[in-house]
């Protein structure tokens, strides 16, 4: 009967203890997961554009700011993590003095706010001012996750850090390097690549109107000895496209304008373009994609999270060969020395 009452006892006693350990283990799964932040003393210095103030901020704070100004947080969170290490990179490569540093439009500084010449970024107090509908501490938070969950990450080819481009939209199809910039040479992960889903978001295509005083002065303006023959129909077209159908080379008159500078001059979203002649002297020039088009596409890149696929597969797509790996320590010693 002793016995009995022992091996009763020992019975509840060996369910107490798997109740408080299933409790102990379901907890740990329900709590958060801690954000890991390598190399918390790195700072990076930035000059603020809007504020016109110069700042030294923590790396994985100051690319927080940036996730947050350039990928809309309603994008998947492998998008927003693909978007974080390429900021990251792109960041580290110009601090270290590696790509287009151009201290002197910094005033000393290792990157600007200006995204017309640096990435965008913007704090937290300002968030509603650019996206009015959304929610703030949701969207924070998730883009914070973001950057936490790939904390200390960057791009490298062969052993040497990346030069990240990347651009919102690029209408199908990415363009290779050297087609935009025609003084760089090849450069194998900033080659094109095809991009599927792009045209179910805004920014897919644009469309302008100038008539043709309009667009004849904004010529004049870069070109002033260009002559036109009469109307703009037979004045104008491409005559040469690059591989990824986007215009090369556009004859104008008796001028020949680079691809390039003519979305430049008017203020176009990309150079993938169909020119139109609505009426009487008018132009319409419709474009497909937003940006220059080279590195990763935003929208081909929430594309493919939507399909399943994680900010390593995005990444290694859209920047052919590239590796993923920790800050180098060489690189963590010379930031800290510049």
């Amino acid at each position: 009967m002793l016995k009995v009452k022992y091996k009763i006892i020992l019975l509840i006693v060996c369910l107490l203890i798997f109740i408080l350990l299933s409790k102990t283990l379901y907890n740990k799964k329900e709590e958060p997961e801690k954000f890991v932040k390598p190399y918390t003393d790195l700072e990076v210095i930035v000059y603020n554009t809007r504020e016109q103030v110069i700042r030294y901020m923590n790396l994985e704070e100051y690319i927080v700011g940036v996730v947050a100004a350039e990928m809309q947080a309603s994008f998947s969170i492998e998008a927003l993590k693909a978007q974080a290490v390429a900021a990251r990179t792109y960041t580290l490569g110009r601090a270290i003095g590696k790509y287009g540093t151009a201290w002197e439009n910094h005033f000393g500084s290792h990157v600007c706010t200006n995204p017309a010449h640096c990435q965008a970024y913007i704090p937290k107090e300002l968030y509603s001012t650019w996206y009015p509908k959304a929610d703030v501490e949701k969207s924070w938070q998730k883009v914070e996750q973001a950057v936490y969950e790939t904390a200390g990450l960057i791009l490298t080819y062969e052993g040497e850090i990346i030069n990240p481009l990347y651009h919102a939209n690029s209408g199908g199809i990415t363009e290779d390097v050297q087609e935009v910039w025609s003084s760089v040479s090849q450069i194998p992960y900033l080659s094109r690549v095809y991009s599927e889903g792009e045209d179910g978001y805004s920014s897919y295509e644009k469309k302008v109107v100038f008539s043709g005083d309009e667009f004849r002065k904004i010529l004049k303006k870069t070109y002033p000895d260009i002559v036109f023959s009469g109307e703009l129909s037979e004045d104008i077209e491409v005559i040469q496209y690059t591989s990824s159908n986007r215009a090369k080379e556009i004859v104008i008159g008796n001028t020949v304008v680079p691809g390039t500078k003519f979305r430049e001059m008017f203020s176009l979203a990309s150079t993938q373009i169909e020119i139109y002649f609505p009426g009487d002297d008018t132009i319409e020039i419709i474009t497909f994609g937003f940006g220059h088009g080279v590195g990763m596409s935003q929208c081909g890149a929430n594309e493919l999270a939507e399909k399943g696929k994680d900010y390593e597969y995005i990444l290694q797509y859209y920047y052919t060969g590239v590796e993923i790996e920790p800050i180098p320590e060489e690189i963590a010693t010379d930031l800290k020395k510049k």
